[in-house]
């Protein structure tokens, strides 16, 4: 007959068009909750890396476990990565990642300092020049109003 059978997971919904918030927080947390129990495993899976580089450190510490329970963990970690998901376990990268994450907060954190700073010197540069046209205004209004005293013959000294 040739009938074709397919066994994957069927999903039933689009994960971004979910309708209702309460639906969207129930999968939040049972992602959340998977992911908890990964980490309690020794096994990361995550975006940040200085959080990962965390839990990884503390992770470190904790783990002296027996050899069925690296064997196991060994195997979860494959069938996680047959699966698609990125397993976070190279320490070495993770700590690299986390110093490059680091460096670009810092760039930005200057970076935002000098904009800053420059705003304000621009600012400053604008209000003195505004201070300085009306002085001027002020100083030209002064010299008309006495040119127009001397010319009636008001003031006899104006130098």
């Amino acid at each position: 007959m040739g009938d074709k059978y397919y066994f994957s997971k069927i999903q039933l919904f689009d994960s971004d068009e979910i309708v209702t918030p309460s639906l969207k927080r129930k999968i939040d947390r049972k992602k959340r909750k998977k992911l908890d129990k990964l980490e309690q495993n020794g096994i990361l899976i995550g975006k940040d890396p200085t959080k990962l580089l965390r839990k990884a450190k503390k992770l470190e510490n904790i783990q002296n476990e027996d050899p069925s329970q690296t064997i196991r963990r060994k195997w979860s970690i494959a069938m996680l990565r047959a699966q698609g998901v990125k397993v976070k376990d190279d320490l070495s990268l993770i700590k690299k990642s986390a110093d490059k994450v680091r460096k670009i907060k810092l760039k930005r954190r200057n970076k935002w300092v000098e904009r800053k700073e420059q705003v304000k010197q621009q600012q400053e540069e604008r209000q003195s020049k505004r201070e300085a046209n009306i002085q001027k205004r002020k100083n030209q209004r002064l010299v008309k109003k006495l040119r127009r005293a001397k010319n009636r013959g008001r003031v006899f000294n104006l130098d």
